[in-house]
C-alpha cells in the first residue's frame, strides 16, 4: 500500500480502537514486569550466588535482544501479516516465562527469560506499533497515547501483586502465574487485524488487440530463434563462454545484493533526516533508561526512606499517566508534529531532571517530580512516533525495526560510560547532568535541522513568488 492510500485506508476509530487495546494489552503484559524484575527474582539469584554483576547482564541481554529483534521486523512483516508476526513473539515470550519458573542456573535464566523472552517481545511490540499507525493517521497520537497509559499503570500495581504472589507461592509459583498472565498478549494480538483491501476488477481483454499482441508475439519469437541461431557459433569459442560465466556471476552476486537491500530498506540509511531522528531518539532513550535505572538511588543518596523513594516514584508515574490521556488528545487537534511535540519536551525533561539533581528532601522537590513526569509521559508518546513521520508505511517495519537497533547499540555503548563517571566521580549528580548533556545534542541536532528545513522552504517559496511575477 502506497502512503496516500494508507492514509485514505486509515479508520481512525472503528475496529481501530480495539487494536489499541490489543496494543495496550500486548505492552501490559510483556514489559509491565521490567520494574520488578529484582523483587522477582531477588530469592533464586541469591540462592545461585549471582553477583550484582550477573544480574545486570541478565538485564542487559534482554534489552539488547528486544532491540536487535528490530532486525528481523521488516523482513517478517513483508512476508507476514502484523497479527501474525506479533501472536507468534507473544507465544514466544510467554513460552520463556515459564520455563524460567524452573531455572537452576544464571546460563537458564539468559536463555529463558533474557533471549527467549526479550525477542519475543521486542516482535510483538514492534508488530503492535506498526498495526496501530496502519489503523490511525490524524488520531494517531491519542491512540499510541492510550495504548502506552494503560502499561505505565501496570508499573504501578505490579510490584504489589509481585509481593502478594511471592509470599503465597514462591518465586516458582509466582513465576507461572506471570507467565499465564502474560499470555493475554495473545488476546491482543488477535486484536490486530490488519485493514482490508479491496482487489481491483480483472480488466476485460480486447479480441481484436489480443489478437494483433498474438500476431506480434509470433513474429518476435520468429526473429527471436533466428538470432539464437546466429549465435550459436559465437558461443563455441571457450573465451566467450568464460566471459559470459563472469558476466552471469557478477550478475547474481548484484541480484543477491540488491535482494538484501531491498528485503532490509537499506537505503533508508542514507535519508539524512531518518539518520537524524533515529540517532536523536536513541541518545534520548540511554538517557531515559539509565536516569530510570538511578533515580531510587540518588533519592536514597540524599536520605530518602524506602516509603519516601516509592511515593515519589509513584507521583511521577500518575502525573506520567495523566500526560499520556490527556496531551495527545490536545496536539492532535491542533495539529502539531510528533517531533516538534517531542523535541520541545525533550528538553525541558532534561532540564527539569537537571533541577531536580540540584536538590534535597523538601516541597519542591516533589514538586519537580510531578513537573517531570507530566512532561516525561509527553515525550515517551511521540518517541516512536517521530520515525513513523519521517517515512512512508510501507517502510515503516524495516524503520522501525532499524531505530530498535539503533537504541541497542547506543545502550551498549554508551550506558557502561555512563556507569563509569558514575564510579569515578561517585555522584548521581553529575551522571543526571550528563543524561542531560546527552538530551540537548538530541535538541541541538533537531533545531539545526527544522531551521535548514525552513530555510529551503522559504528559498523555494520567493523562487515560486519570483517566477510568477516574470510570468505577469
Amino acid at each position: 500500500m502506497d502512503p496516500a492510500e494508507a492514509k485514505r485506508k486509515a479508520p481512525d476509530g472503528g475496529w481501530g480502537w480495539f487494536v489499541c487495546l490489543g496494543s495496550s494489552l500486548i505492552t501490559l503484559s510483556l514489559r509491565s514486569l521490567d520494574p520488578s524484575f529484582g523483587l522477582l527474582f531477588h530469592e533464586p539469584l541469591e540462592e545461585l550466588d549471582i553477583d550484582s554483576t550477573g544480574t545486570s547482564l541478565i538485564m542487559s541481554i534482554l534489552d539488547a535482544i528486544v532491540n536487535f529483534s528490530g532486525l528481523l521486523i521488516g523482513p517478517l512483516l513483508k512476508k507476514y501479516s502484523y497479527r501474525k508476526v506479533a501472536l507468534f513473539g507473544s507465544l514466544l515470550s510467554c513460552t520463556g516465562l515459564i520455563l524460567t519458573s524452573r531455572a537452576n542456573s544464571m546460563f537458564h535464566i539468559i536463555c529463558t527469560y533474557s533471549i527467549l523472552g526479550g525477542l519475543g517481545t521486542g516482535l510483538a511490540i514492534a508488530s503492535s506499533f506498526v498495526a496501530l499507525n496502519t489503523f490511525f493517521d490524524k488520531k494517531r497520537g491519542q491512540a499510541v497515547g492510550f495504548s502506552m497509559a494503560g502499561t505505565t499503570l501496570a508499573m504501578m500495581l505490579v510490584p504489589q501483586l509481585i509481593h502478594l504472589l511471592l509470599d503465597a507461592y514462591g518465586f516458582r509459583g509466582a513465576m507461572l502465574i506471570v507467565g499465564g498472565w502474560a499470555l493475554h498478549s495473545t488476546v491482543g494480538a488477535c486484536l490486530l487485524r490488519p485493514i482490508e483491501i479491496k482487489k481491483a476488477k480483472p480488466v476485460k481483454k480486447d479480441a481484436n488487440n489480443s489478437s494483433e499482441i498474438d500476431t506480434l508475439l509470433q513474429e518476435n519469437s520468429n526473429g527471436v530463434i533466428k538470432n539464437i541461431g546466429n549465435g550459436i557459433d559465437d558461443v563455441k569459442n571457450d573465451n566467450a563462454k568464460n566471459e559470459r560465466k563472469d558476466e552471469t556471476k557478477e550478475k547474481l552476486k548484484n541480484e543477491f545484493f540488491e535482494k538484501i537491500k531491498e528485503t532490509f530498506d537499506f537505503d533508508l540509511l542514507k535519508d539524512s533526516v531518518y539518520l537524524n531522528v533515529i540517532i536523536g531518539s536513541s541518545l534520548y532513550y540511554v538517557a531515559e533508561s539509565n536516569f530510570k535505572l538511578m533515580t531510587p538511588f540518588f533519592l536514597a543518596s540524599i536520605g530518602m526512606n524506602k516509603m519516601e523513594i516509592a511515593s515519589c516514584l509513584s507521583i511521577t508515574a500518575f502525573t506520567d499517566i495523566l500526560a499520556r490521556l490527556l496531551l495527545p488528545t490536545i496536539f492532535d487537534r491542533l495539529g502539531f508534529k510528533k517531533r516538534t511535540v517531542f523535541w520541545v519536551f525533550c528538553m525541558l525533561v532534561g532540564i527539569g531532571r537537571s533541577v531536580m539533581a540540584e536538590q534535597s528532601k523538601g516541597i519542591f522537590l516533589v514538586v519537580t517530580f510531578v513537573v517531570i513526569g507530566f512532561l516525561r509521559g509527553a515525550t515517551l508518546v511521540n518517541l516512536n512516533l517521530g520515525v513513523s513521520e519521517c517515512c512512508s508505511l510501507k517502510k515503516l517495519p524495516s524503520a522501525f525495526g532499524m531505530f530498535m537497533v539503533s537504541k541497542g547499540l547506543f545502550v551498549v555503548i554508551m550506558s557502561p560510560l555512563i556507569g563509569y563517571i558514575r564510579d569515578s566521580s561517585k555522584s548521581y549528580t553529575i551522571c543526571i547532568h550528563v543524561m542531560t548533556l546527552m538530551i540537548s545534542i538530541t535538541f541541538i541536532t533537531w533545531g539545526v535541522e527544522f531551521m535548514y528545513q525552513m530555510r529551503e522552504k522559504r528559498r523555494s517559496a520567493l523562487a515560486i513568488e519570483a517566477q510568477n511575477q516574470v510570468i505577469e
